[in-house]
């Protein structure tokens, strides 16, 4: 069957607001009030599924169980002139991370997960961006993805 589009494709900028929740210690982290609004260059949320073998002896084929989940989520922001980078010095800390894609507020996603990393680039005539790395589902936090 070939492509059918009914509906405009999203294409507008994706908003990012961050929330950071103190050390990664393993009791639940309580998000501050102060939480940082910016624009991403890029969002990659990767996610897997481990699985067990649960097959039994006489079995012809395998039957997997599914056991738990795991994923990261990497982003690249734009940094604001007056503001400047805002995940630096957080490597360490939970993190929630409500992206809101091309500005529509039924396409909103949650990422909880501690900063497992952090950079900055910086190039002649190009914005200057920083990255964020965000490990789902880290000890402490209930929810990874909603």
């Amino acid at each position: 069957m070939p492509f059918s589009r009914t509906s405009a494709l999203v294409g507008e900028n994706c908003t990012v607001t961050i929330a950071f929740g103190g050390f990664q210690d393993g009791t639940p982290g309580t998000f501050t009030a102060d939480t940082y609004t910016c624009i991403a260059r890029s969002a990659r949320v990767s996610t897997t599924v481990a699985t067990t073998d649960v097959s039994a002896l006489c079995d012809t084929y395998a039957k997997a169980q599914v056991t738990k989940a795991s994923g990261t989520l990497e982003l690249e922001l734009l940094v604001d002139s007056v503001v400047g980078p805002v995940c630096s010095g957080h490597q360490g800390d939970y993190a929630q991370v409500v992206l809101t894609l091309g500005g529509l507020t039924s396409a909103v996603k949650t990422y909880t997960g501690v900063v497992t990393g952090w950079g900055i680039n910086a190039a002649n005539s190009e914005a200057v961006t920083e990255t964020m790395t965000v490990t789902l589902g880290a000890n402490g936090v209930t929810t990874a993805i909603a």
